[in-house]
């Protein structure tokens, strides 16, 4: 079911970690990526999808309502754990308005490259558990600009159809 139009200001962004249940592979990858894109694009979400070492870092944009209750069903979701909420906050804008969901399998490595992070990286925990909100904005920040894209990596990028 299609919803009304959003109002700006009923917009949120909403970002969470988690640890997967087990370390997933490619193809399990891409299943999950197609299913959030179809999802996200029936109820007009959009974000973002960092994978690390099992962990997911994600970003949702959409209405209020509609973040709460897919934040809720995540939140339950036997295939992962240890899900923590970093920032939820109205927005004027969406920052992924053309992407129902960026996705990247990033590595340490990735994260090196980015200002700020490199200390976040010399700790015995696994991906992004442990992360907070204002390492989250940076991560976002550097995902919006476009500083994960380089020669070697491929970029996920699928655009929103409304």
């Amino acid at each position: 079911m299609d919803h009304a139009p959003i109002q700006e200001n009923d917009l949120v962004m909403l970002s969470y970690t988690s640890i997967a249940d087990h370390l997933m592979s490619s193809q399990e990858l891409i299943q999950l990526l197609a299913m959030a894109r179809e999802n996200n694009r029936h109820l007009h979400i959009t974000g973002m999808l960092l994978y690390m070492e099992g962990c997911f870092f994600q970003v949702l944009e959409g209405e209020r309502a509609v973040i709460d209750a897919l934040y809720e069903k995540i939140a339950h979701d036997q295939r992962h754990h240890h899900v923590m909420k970093l920032i939820e906050e109205p927005i004027d804008a969406r920052s992924f308005n053309d992407w129902s969901m960026g996705y990247r399998h990033v590595t340490r490595e990735d994260l090196a490259h980015v200002t700020g992070l490199t200390d976040f990286l010399d700790r015995d925990q696994p991906g992004f558990d442990g992360m907070h909100s204002e390492r989250a904005k940076t991560l976002i920040n550097a995902f919006r600009q476009g500083r994960w894209q380089t020669r070697n990596t491929q970029q996920y990028r699928y655009q929103h159809v409304a």
